[in-house]
This record gives structure tokens, C-alpha cells and sequence, in this order.
């Protein structure tokens, strides 16, 4: 990205939701120099160079399952461009592992869209609403900052706008949010996309070169989880 098509994203974002230089900052840009996921170049992990470990309160599933993470924000164009290489990537993961997109609120503008989404989730129409919501913002150019605003894009898409905004308005939604908050902060997660392994292993665009390349690293953190608990049994 040149620089002045940066400082115009930059300049976009704050006027869109106010979040200054730092928010527009945490969005991270997409480099091209790794391959993309599906590349048949091998991978070498090498942490704190690729990835990193981290400590944080996620948790594996109880059935032994495998936890992906996509950290991200609705308002973020990296994350939107992402989201279809992801959606292909994801199709070839194996049974034991669980993936899941999960909001983070890195600065307070981004609270709206995070609350939207896990508002969406808890609602059980998440499937129906996820790419939408991003083609909403980035294709359709719709500008949400508002609760209303946000529940009448909701309700454009489908949903019940009087219990998207009493989930909207809900403790469980606020406690997800907060915690979405504190993970992020706990993995050292500064920008958005990432990727976050079985809560213990972080991968982001920079580390991989690209955001595409995360996936290819993701799929060798999931094998070295693996061999690790063949090891142990």
C-alpha cells in the first residue's frame, strides 16, 4: 500500500468511528512477500519469529478438540479481504479441529461491531449474518456506529431488530466483549487479522509475512499440537 493510499485509510477510519492515528493503526496491513495458504512450500515453525507462544484464559474444547481463533474487527478492510481465502482454508481442516471468528475490541471504537457480533452469535444467526455484515461495510459502503444503526443493518439482513438490540444490550453480550478485550491484551495482540491457536500459540500477518501466509503456519501449529499429544499417550 502506498503512502498515500494508507494515510487515506487512516484519515477513512477516523472519520468513520473516531478511533485517531493509533486505531487506524491497529489494523494490519496486508504485505505480500510469504506464500499463500495453500502454497506447497513447506513450512518451518520458528517461534517468536513465525509465531508465538502465549498465555492466555481460551481454553481447548473439552473433547479434545483443536481451537482456532480468527481475531478480527468488522470494520477492518485486511480482515474483509481475508475472509474468502479463509472461508476456502478452513473447509480443509481436519475433523479435530474447531475454527471460529472472534471479534476483539482493540480500541473503544470498535466496541459497537464486536457487541454486533457477539450479539449475532449468541442470537444463533451468526452463519447468516457474518459475510454479509462485512460485504455491508467494505462493498456496500454502509457506515454503522450507532446501536440503531447498527440493529437496522442487522435488520436489513434479516434479523429481529427489538431482540438484536435486547441481546445488543445484554450482560452476556458486555462480559463476551470485555473478555474478547482481555485475551487480546493476555496474546499481545496489537492488530487485526490473527490467529490464535488452542489459546496458547499466536500468529499474525506480520510474523508470516502476509495475512494468507497465517493459514500455513496455523496448519503446522496444529500438527505440532498433534504430535505433541501422540508423545504424551
Amino acid at each position: 500500500m502506498s503512502f498515500s493510499g494508507f494515510f487515506r485509510l487512516s484519515f477513512l477510519l477516523r472519520r468513520w468511528l473516531g478511533l485517531g492515528l493509533l486505531g487506524a493503526l491497529l489494523v494490519s496491513p496486508m504485505t505480500q512477500a510469504a506464500p499463500s495458504a495453500g502454497s506447497s512450500e513447506p513450512v518451518t515453525l520458528q517461534e517468536n519469529v513465525n509465531y508465538r507462544a502465549v498465555i492466555t484464559d481460551e481454553t481447548p474444547p473439552s473433547d479434545g478438540k483443536i481451537l482456532v481463533q480468527e481475531m478480527f474487527w468488522y470494520g477492518c478492510p485486511h480482515c474483509f479481504h481475508l475472509e474468502h481465502p479463509l472461508e476456502a482454508w478452513r473447509k480443509t481442516l481436519p475433523a479435530n479441529v474447531d475454527f471460529e471468528p472472534y471479534a476483539v475490541p482493540l480500541t473503544p471504537g470498535w466496541v459497537p461491531l464486536t457487541k454486533a457480533f457477539y450479539a449475532a452469535k449468541f442470537m444463533g444467526v451468526l452463519p447468516q449474518t457474518h459475510l454479509k455484515v462485512f460485504n455491508d461495510i467494505h462493498v456496500k459502503h454502509i457506515r454503522p456506529v450507532t446501536r440503531d444503526q447498527i440493529a437496522d443493518m442487522y435488520a436489513d439482513l434479516g434479523v429481529d431488530r427489538d431482540k438484536f438490540l435486547q441481546m445488543y444490550d445484554s450482560f452476556g453480550v458486555d462480559n463476551a466483549v470485555r473478555q474478547a478485550g482481555v485475551v487480546a491484551q493476555d496474546a499481545g495482540v496489537t492488530g487485526v487479522p490473527a490467529m490464535l491457536v488452542n489459546g496458547k500459540y499466536l500468529v499474525t500477518g506480520d510474523m508470516a509475512g502476509s495475512n494468507e501466509a497465517m493459514m500455513p503456519i496455523v496448519d503446522a501449529l496444529i500438527a505440532k499440537i498433534e504430535a505433541e499429544k501422540k508423545a504424551k499417550s
